[in-house]
């Protein structure tokens, strides 16, 4: 656009050097994702993907967990003397609230988390009913 030399025409802004937008898009997703995601906003798990993807959710939330016990001192910090001059007890006090902060941090991530593995497992769970049901349907007919 701004290249140009003055008095000429301006790329329109739905085109991008020879593609419009959706196409610069879509060889975007092309060239980072391998493709753009199906139509809807919708995506396919089988089971076994799907208990993959609740194992590797669960190993983060055991890590965020032993970082979590690792982590609480840093929200305990004291110093060695006392009494505090007014610069030891400004330390102590941001990194106490460094250390709250962090652990504060890392229980929204556990709670997020959590909330995630819930809603896999019962994604999950509906796909083993609905191929029970779908297989007791089946030898009825």
């Amino acid at each position: 656009m701004g290249d140009q030399p003055s008095g000429q025409a301006q790329t329109p802004p739905n085109e991008v050097r020879g593609f419009t937008r959706s196409e610069a898009i879509q060889a975007l997703a092309t060239h980072v994702f391998g493709g753009l995601p199906p139509s809807g906003g919708k995506f396919t798990m089988d089971t076994d993907q799907l208990n993959d993807a609740i194992k590797q959710w669960n190993d983060l939330l055991i890590e965020l967990r032993q970082d979590a016990t690792k982590g609480a001192p840093m929200a305990s910090v004291s110093a060695a003397g006392t009494p505090l001059d007014q610069a030891g007890q400004a330390f102590v006090e941001a990194a106490n609230a460094s250390g709250v902060a962090y652990l504060k941090a890392n229980k929204a991530q556990q709670d997020f988390i959590t909330e995630y593995i819930n809603k896999l497992v019962a994604v999950r769970d509906g796909h083993v009913e609905a191929d029970h049901d779908g297989a007791v349907q089946l030898k009825k007919a």
